[in-house]
């Protein structure tokens, strides 16, 4: 409105001046420009209605759509809170579920583990190892294997005790069976490392015998005290009485109805020495410590010999080398300037220390130089022949105990395959393979420590006999020159 005042007034006032000017033309322009000008601010109101109109028409939308989110927002925070506590509750159902799981899995656990115990387990196999233990050795390898058999189905039918209890109640009847069982038998039999044929007699799990034919020897197989407790081995040596009773036994066999053997019930070690008339000489320990080392005994025994051979040699011949004689009154005569006595003694002189005189006197030498020569000439020849062989000696030390640890390897990896095919279920079958793998390594060491002391004694003798050398030529050249200077 201040404007349009303005305005008004402008055209007031220039209308005046225009009138005073000219009051004609300018009045008409003024006019019209004064119409215009009322038509433009006509127009501007218009615009600033048609403003105002829109600007309340957008706030009357934008507080409907206000009321409309506000409607919105209610209704989705009832719903959200209505789900909140439908979480909540869902939540404590799924509590008291997990409660009421984990009680039904304890129950569960409970019951499977009263059902489980009802199986057998394989603990419940160690009264037939042990019973196997406590028999003769025979058919080991195919007992142990089923009962090894008995022990995978145990593991692998533990949901069925049924099952299990069949298995092991079929593996009872087997052994006791066994145990009960009289088994005659003809064929290729082993008496004390001899391949002969004959007949043997089974009596259970407690005795076997067998006899060679054609008068033959007989064999026992009997309980003798070990290191690691009872063992069973053939005792072929038997009583007198014995051995009658055991030719009656298999002569009456095939005729008779019931047949009398010598027979230990209880298994004792004591009756088992009064059946059996066993001493057993160094021979045949040593006989049996050889076999059982294996190939590689061969050559642990041959460089043990050939040590030995070598070391015999050396040591006479070393011996001869050190054997003299009186070579001081030698050096007196040389040093007292009678050298020609000298040579004459020189001449009975045996040894390197000997030859050592004889060289460096046999000849007139003109100097001292000359003389070392020739001494370094026989030192050239004699050291060699003394240190000759100890080299070799020492390298059979050293190779004997790996010969021994090849031949351990080799009995360990024998004795692995064993286990893979008959298990671990047998202390006795682990120990005996320990043992035998380990009789080239023992072996070895027998050959290598006694050839390492000779080959240091025999070194040791070599080196006095060479500090002999250079000390007597050293004295031999002083009596004959050093004289000769001081003159």
């Amino acid at each position: 409105m201040k404007i349009l005042s303005a305005l008004f007034f402008l055209l007031i006032a220039c209308s005046g001046v225009f009138a005073q000017q000219n009051s004609g033309d300018a009045l008409v322009k003024a006019r019209a420009e004064l119409n215009s000008a009322k038509a433009d601010l006509e127009d501007a109101r218009k615009k600033r209605d048609m403003a105002v109109a829109a600007r309340w028409k957008d706030r009357e939308t934008a507080n409907q759509e206000r009321e409309l989110f506000n409607e919105r927002y209610s209704e989705n925070k009832e719903k959200l809170d209505a789900l909140m506590a439908e979480r909540s509750r869902l939540q404590e159902e799924v509590r008291m579920g997990r409660e009421d799981l984990s009680q039904l899995r304890e129950a569960a656990d409970r019951s499977r583990a009263e059902f489980l115990a009802l199986s057998s387990q394989q603990e419940r196999l160690n009264f037939l190892t042990q019973a196997q233990d406590q028999g003769i050795p025979f058919r080991i390898p195919e007992r142990l294997e089923r009962v090894n058999q008995v022990k995978k189905d145990i593991e692998r039918y533990g949901d069925d005790p049924l099952k299990v209890a069949q298995e092991i109640f079929t593996l009872t009847q087997e052994e006791i069976r066994f145990t009960r069982a009289v088994e005659f038998e003809t064929g290729e039999l082993l008496f004390d490392h001899s391949l002969l044929y004959g007949k043997r007699l089974r009596l259970g799990g407690i005795f076997a015998v067998q006899e060679a034919d054609n008068a033959g020897p007989v064999a026992l197989m009997l309980p003798t005290a070990g290191e690691k407790g009872r063992k069973f081995v053939w005792q072929v040596n038997a009583a007198p009485e014995i051995r009658e009773a055991v030719e009656t036994a298999f002569r009456s066999y095939a005729d008779s109805a019931w047949v009398m053997v010598p027979v230990d019930a209880l298994l004792s070690t004591a009756l088992s020495s009064e059946m059996a008339q066993t001493t057993v000489s160094w021979k045949q320990n040593l006989r049996d410590f050889f076999r059982n080392g294996g190939l590689l005994m061969y050559p642990i025994a041959f460089l043990f010999v050939v040590g030995l051979l070598i070391v015999a040699e050396r040591y006479a011949r070393l011996s001869a080398k050190n054997r003299t004689g009186r070579y001081r009154e030698v050096l007196m005569l040389c040093e007292a300037g009678d050298i020609a006595a000298a040579k004459e003694r020189a001449k009975n002189l045996r040894g390197s220390v000997g030859l050592l005189i004889q060289k460096t006197l046999s000849k007139d030498y003109p100097n001292r130089a000359a003389a070392e020569k020739a001494m370094e000439e026989v030192f050239a020849s004699e050291v060699p022949a003394i240190e000759r062989g100890l080299s070799t000696i020492s390298v059979f030390a050293t190779t004997a105990p790996l010969l021994g640890l090849l031949g351990t390897v080799m009995g360990m990896v024998e004795l692995f395959e064993v286990i893979t095919m008959h298990g671990t279920s047998d202390p006795k079958l682990l120990a005996s393979g320990i043992s035998i793998a380990l009789i080239t390594t023992e072996a070895g060491l027998m050959v290598a420590i006694p050839l390492q002391f000779l080959h240091t004694f025999l070194t040791n003798k070599a080196d006095r006999l060479v500090a002999k050398m250079e000390k007597t030529g050293l004295a031999l050249l002083n009596a004959l020159w050093i004289k000769d200077s001081n003159d």
